[in-house]
């Protein structure tokens, strides 16, 4: 099923697409980010996921497609309509009726949400036939209001779209790099379009990026942690991110020799490959990411002395 069929959308449906590189920086009626150029469709539709169903790693690894589906399908009534196979489909999957088959996880992450409060069933439970829920929005937002992340329809769409099929990995697929993005997304904070007053000049503009850069960084083992995958398993699932499907810039981990001469893996930093603001693209390209790489390695020089971007770390896109 194609994104652009569904009803339920986050923001209301405008533009086209006109994407190209922007690097301009100008304070226009108190922002600064950027020469704005409008979205299209699906880029500018979006959804939230809340950090709470992100991190809960007792929660099946489905669970972000899970709540994806959900949220994407959802009717101006808050009344969603489906069919478990459907939704084992949607995250990349074959239905399977089975005990302890696809269909018997989902409902499963399905019970875990109603628990929570998200959602209440109107039908009867199946693990093959229709069934209808309703979400319940104030839970939704209460629940962002302690973090989320927003994923843009256009990029669920390309993750779930995505097919290898000479990977043997059986925990390497679209779901969980699905949960990997959000975490991420979640992660590589946004910086605020509003100046205040006294930024709203050259060198006020210079010192907020510096202050504020759209960059993340962390050890793999510890993300992998967090999320109860394997490091292997993410880092696949890194790559993919940033040299297949050009969702995320990287600037990867070095050793580096400690005081001690024992060796030290230091962190990776991540930034988005583009930034977005509701239906528009304020900037892309090596000139948004790298710099804000940039900006976050220098930072990082407080606690790892003499930091650096190594270049030679870069892995070549496809």
């Amino acid at each position: 099923m194609t994104i652009a069929l569904l009803l339920f959308w986050e923001v209301i449906k405008i533009g086209v697409n006109n994407s190209h590189e922007l690097n301009v920086y100008k304070p226009i009626d108190g922002k600064y980010e950027y020469s704005k150029t409008l979205l299209g469709e699906l880029e500018s539709k979006y959804i939230y996921v809340p950090l709470s169903v992100i991190a809960d790693t007792k929660m099946d690894i489905r669970r972000v497609a899970a709540f994806s589906y959900l949220r994407v399908h959802c009717g101006l009534n808050n009344v969603i309509n489906f069919t478990i196979p459907d939704m084992v489909e949607w995250c990349g999957g074959k239905p399977d009726r089975t005990t302890n088959g696809s269909n018997s996880k989902i409902l499963s992450t399905l019970n875990s949400f109603r628990d929570e409060g998200y959602l209440t069933y109107l039908t009867e439970q199946s693990r093959s036939s229709y069934m209808k829920c309703k979400f319940d929005t104030a839970k939704y937002y209460e629940s962002c209001s302690n973090g989320y992340a927003v994923i843009y329809l256009d990029e669920i769409e390309k993750i779930m779209n995505y097919k290898k099929e000479n990977l043997k990995d059986s925990s390497l697929n679209n779901t969980t790099i699905l949960l990997v993005f959000a975490y991420l997304r979640n992660k590589i904070r946004r910086r605020p379009n509003e100046l205040a007053p006294e930024e709203r000049t050259s060198d006020g503009i210079r010192k907020r990026k510096e202050r504020l850069s759209d960059a993340y960084w962390s050890n793999v083992n510890d993300m992998a942690n967090e999320l109860n995958i394997s490091s292997k398993t993410l880092s696949k699932i890194i790559d993919i991110l940033e040299l297949e499907l050009k969702l995320i810039v990287t600037d990867r981990a070095y050793r580096v020799k400690n005081e001690n001469d024992e060796f030290r893996t230091l962190p990776t930093i991540f930034a988005n490959a583009y930034k977005r603001e509701d239906k528009y693209l304020l900037d892309t390209g090596d000139n948004y990411s790298r710099t804000e790489i940039e900006l976050k390695a220098e930072y990082m020089k407080k606690y790892y002395q003499g930091y650096k971007i190594d270049k030679k770390k870069r892995k070549e896109l496809k």
